[in-house]
């Protein structure tokens, strides 16, 4: 699975998740510093991809075949802890086959799978914590 980090992610990030050997691009590195939604949503129809954003418009969009991933860890964090929270969840995201494409990644590193409902609505399901 290719992993690719919104603009608001530390390019720090990229190295790490390098080590682990997950293809990585970074929309900074990419040139594509300020896209539009409409552009990022272009590269979000395959289904190999999981987006790492800060943007609740991308969490419940409709017809995006990636996996999104919405993180919620607060940049008052030190850099090192937000990279070690979002390395686990990209671990468990990808080391483990899921049925859900939208997850929630709270501060504690908890992740919240979100599922579409039959009638169009969005349903959380319970939170599994990462840092276990």
């Amino acid at each position: 699975m290719k992993i690719f980090l919104d603009e608001n992610f530390p390019l720090g990030l990229v190295p790490e998740l390098t080590v682990e050997r997950f293809q990585v691009e970074h929309i900074i590195t990419m040139g594509w510093r300020g896209a539009s939604d409409d552009r990022i949503r272009e590269r979000l129809v395959n289904p190999d991809l999981l987006f790492l954003t800060q943007d609740e418009d991308f969490l419940f969009a409709g017809g995006l075949a990636a996996t999104i991933l919405l993180s919620r860890v607060r940049q008052a964090r030190p850099l090192g802890e937000r990279i070690d929270i979002w390395l686990r969840a990209v671990r468990e995201l990808t080391g483990n086959p899921q049925s859900e494409r939208r997850f929630e990644l709270l501060d504690d590193g908890t992740v919240i799978a979100w599922e579409e409902a039959s009638d169009s609505s969005w349903i959380a399901k319970p939170p599994r914590r990462t840092d276990s």
